[in-house]
């Protein structure tokens, strides 16, 4: 299906495979009880050996546990957990260690003593933050891009369907070792996440498109048996909001089955207003448009099932299916002033859209000798879109009158294959190379009725793009106190779109790029570290932006994919500063072709255009501060990020660029055994970025969980509780001068319950995804 490469490529791959470095250290060790039961939560904590200062800490979740990135040294390990003897190991590490551990039942009478201590919710290394999921905060909250938004830096669009790393833009997001699209990731069950990793330096090994990665890891278990979890949450925001959702899994030996299944019933509300003038034109628009319920469905759906062949192999397949259906009138209310006509006008649509992914991959691990690891896989994904639209239009209060009948569909095909080749030697040596191909066929067909002159309007629009790429990651130490790690990807990418009817392509690119990434760590001592990082990286536009499906607004203005975008490049050099779990760190960069929505208006265009457009360049510097702190049965997150951005464009009117804030607070109480309080909040101060001003905002949020018999856990969330999150912004590019407000339905009250059945909380399951391009099929 997919031609030969390049013999660049090639050679390069094969080059790469002679090449050995040293690899940083990995603990991880697996914790039981006298049963041969793991222990299913606790704390385990490194120190050097000569002092009680925390050098590393994680938690361990159904009884296993990983410390990555270990200089080589003497430490001593300590593993506490409720309810059991505390145990402490002295360990030389200089090389990645597999740990098994047995821990002793605590008999001790407390009498009516309880002893409560709140659990950390984050770990920071180098400015890499990992939150624990299975806090009973963030557990209870029933739907992961509502998870997403309530982690430090982490911004989810108004829409609920875009996610941002602060500061960082769109990142990749990964399931253990491969990438999940935003579709898979939405069909997700919350209760079969163990942590998320915001990591702001991401190696080679992650493809070029990722200047941020947020890595998801599952919760893990090797105890047999099955296990099923049944949740169910009322959301009261503008409309009522149902998510029921069923998550099962069942292992035996060395077989693991699993499945989930969530039903959701939603009530969406959106809006934004906007005003625009073009004064070459003399003309002036200003209208609002509501939708004030989004009767959506949504059904997501997964399956998969794993196989151990022997300690090392094994093979395993999965299937993630999202279906979704949205019934919606949209509302618009538009003046309309052009050479001297004024008018007030009423658009009203009638929506009938669908959204169907389906996602299938196949997965093979095996080690050819105890040094070399191979791992390959394949996958297929297909996304489908159908939207139906009745348009009607009211001109100066007179009635309604049908204006056009809209049929449009879109459909993408993605098909990957991805290799992966590790080899050890020496004392802790390792070098890792790969290569993946992958191709998307994509067909966009528009028919346009015109019912006031009773004309027909039909695009058919095909869209492919083929991706050859290749990688190379070494790492290793230089002396006693500085670590290294150095790599990068080769990626070929082509690109051709063409409407059916014309000869010529709209679009036909091809390009070989060469993305390099290196860090350098220099150790202080056991509690202080510097970071320096430089990485080159790319944003491609989604599938579906570079695509001509597009949305009526009113007469005048109208949303549109933009067929002539171009991918974006950014250089990046940051130094950081770590002591003890707390960071600062400073990151200059710069971008070329940065990608924005704006509302554009051509010469000889009958009406303006919302969509994305590639600006000249951006540039800027942010200083990020992170201090987590736990103290008895008080843990927080704390987050502070200064920006100075300038974005800049030939066409475009430039103001001041001025610093500005983000901050992120989290703070949590633990009340007793099984009930956990907290609140917290986030906001940003005004922003001047060149082109671009937005507002300042600043939102709250509260809850309290607590559990009942063991099984039943109850949770209630409020949040955005001063109702704060509009985002503002205005502009002047092209001779179109507009500024707007979108308005996010975030206020909210909400009732959790979940309810667990079974033995073990979740199987070892290491299924990958292997397309590197998921997040771009929206």
């Amino acid at each position: 299906m997919f031609p030969m490469q390049k013999p660049i490529l090639l050679f390069l791959f094969l080059a790469s495979c002679s090449i050995r470095a040293q690899a940083t250290i990995d603990l991880s060790g697996k914790v039981t009880d006298q049963k041969n039961e793991t222990v299913p939560l606790g704390d385990v904590l490194l120190f050097p050996k000569e002092n009680d200062t925390i050098f590393r800490y994680a938690t361990l979740i159904n009884g296993r546990f990983s410390l990555e990135n270990i200089p080589k040294a003497t430490y001593r390990l300590r593993i506490s957990c409720l309810g059991f003897e505390s145990v402490e190991q002295v360990l030389e590490v200089d090389k990645s260690m597999s740990l098994e551990i047995k821990l002793k039942e605590k008999i001790t009478d407390l009498g009516e003593v309880e002893v409560v201590a709140a659990k950390p919710i984050l770990t920071n290394t180098n400015g890499n933050l990992k939150i624990d999921i299975t806090n009973p905060v963030f557990a209870s909250i029933p739907d992961p891009m509502e998870l997403l938004a309530k982690l430090p830096g982490i911004q989810v669009g108004p829409d609920r369907e875009s996610l941002t790393v602060v500061g960082k833009g769109t990142p990749l997001v990964y399931m253990g070792n491969q990438r999940i699209s935003l579709e898979e990731l939405n069909a997700l069950s919350v209760d079969d996440i163990g942590s998320i990793e915001i990591i702001k330096n991401p190696s080679s090994k992650y493809e070029a498109e990722g200047r941020a990665v947020l890595l998801i890891t599952r919760k893990i278990s090797d105890t047999e048996g099955g296990k099923i979890d049944l949740s169910e949450t009322l959301s009261f925001k503008r409309n009522f909001n149902n998510y029921k959702d069923l998550n099962g899994s069942l292992k035996k030996k060395r077989l693991t089955l699993k499945g989930n299944f969530g039903y959701n019933d939603l009530g969406q509300w959106e809006s934004h207003t906007f005003s625009f003038a073009v004064p070459e034109r003399d003309i002036f628009s200003d209208y609002l448009v509501l939708v004030d319920k989004n009767d959506r469905v949504q059904i997501n759906t997964g399956a998969g099932v794993y196989y151990q062949i022997n300690e090392t192999d094994y093979f395993s397949m999965d299937i993630n299916g999202r279906l979704q259906t949205d019934r919606f009138p949209i509302d618009t209310d538009t003046f309309l002033g052009q050479g001297g006509k004024e008018d007030s006008i009423v658009t009203r649509t009638r929506n009938d859209n669908s959204k169907d992914f389906v996602s299938a991959n196949f997965n093979y691990n095996k080690r050819l000798r105890p040094a070399i690891n191979i791992f390959t896989g394949l996958q297929f994904s297909t996304f489908a879109q159908k939207l139906d639209t009745d348009i009607s239009n009211n001109y100066n209060a007179t009635a309604f009158v049908g204006s056009q009948d809209r049929q449009q569909k879109y459909r993408i095909d993605v098909l990957a294959y991805r290799f992966d080749l590790e080899e050890t030697f020496g004392k802790g040596f390792k070098y890792e190379v790969g290569a993946n191909v992958s191709g998307a066929w994509a067909d966009a067909l528009t028919e346009i009725r015109l019912l006031e002159t009773d004309t027909n309007m039909n695009i058919d629009y095909g869209y492919t793009e083929k991706t050859y790429a290749t990688y190379l990651q070494l790492s290793g130490k230089m002396g006693k106190k500085v670590n290294f790690s150095t790599g990068f990807r080769l990626e070929n990418n082509t690109v051709k779109g063409e409407v059916q009817t014309e000869t010529i392509p709209l679009v036909n690119r091809e390009n070989t790029v060469f993305f390099p990434k290196a860090m350098l760590n220099l150790e202080i001592d056991s509690t202080k570290s510097l970071t320096l990082n430089y990485s080159k990286t790319i944003e491609r536009p989604d599938y579906s932006r570079a695509s001509s499906i597009s949305q009526y607004i009113n007469p005048f203005l109208e949303g549109s994919g933009n067929v002539n975008l171009l991918p974006t490049f950014t250089e990046e050099l940051s130094a950081g500063f770590q002591y003890k779990n707390s960071s600062l760190s400073i990151n200059y960069s710069k971008r070329k072709n940065p990608m924005y929505f704006t509302i554009g208006y051509g010469k000889n265009a009958e009406r303006a255009i919302f969509s994305l457009k590639n600006l000249d360049r951006e540039s800027g510097f942010d200083i990020d501060l992170n201090v987590p702190i736990t103290k008895g049965i008080w843990t927080a997150t704390n987050s502070v990020i200064l920006f100075k951005r300038r974005v800049e464009d030939s066409t475009a009117e430039m103001n001041g660029s001025r610093p500005y804030l983000y901050f992120y607070t989290e703070h949590q109480f633990k009340l007793g055994k099984d009930t956990t309080i907290s609140f917290g909040g986030w906001g940003l101060t005004k922003r001047s970025e060149g082109i671009f001003n937005r507002n300042g905002l600043v939102t709250f949020n509260a809850a309290i969980t607590k559990t009942f018999f063991g099984k039943l856990q109850c949770a209630l969330r409020f949040n955005d509780i001063t109702k704060a999150q509009n985002f503002g912004e205005s502009y002047s590019i092209n001779g179109v001068n507009a500024q707007g407000i979108y308005f996010a339905d975030a206020r909210e009250i909400a009732l959790s319950l979940k309810y667990s059945l079974g033995k073990i909380k979740e199987p070892n399951y290491k299924n990958k995804d292997v397309d590197e391009n998921l997040g771009r099929i929206r």
